[in-house]
């Protein structure tokens, strides 16, 4: 049971990753404004922090 749930600690890590990533390059094409392309940016990335440390904290590390 341990190995299951690393292993979606790992793929839900991943998936954060993959999407934190796409948010914060696409927040430089869909924001009109620097400052929202800045704070999109930052935003998604702290957030992404965030959710991959709580991943983390899941799987034990």
């Amino acid at each position: 049971m341990k190995f299951v749930k690393s292993l979606m600690s790992h793929a839900i890590e991943g998936t954060i990753t993959f999407l934190v990533v796409i948010f914060a390059l696409g927040s430089f094409f869909w924001f009109e404004s620097t400052w929202l392309k800045l704070a999109g940016c930052f935003v998604a990335l702290i957030a992404g922090y965030l959710l991959s440390y709580a991943a983390a904290k899941i799987r034990g590390s």
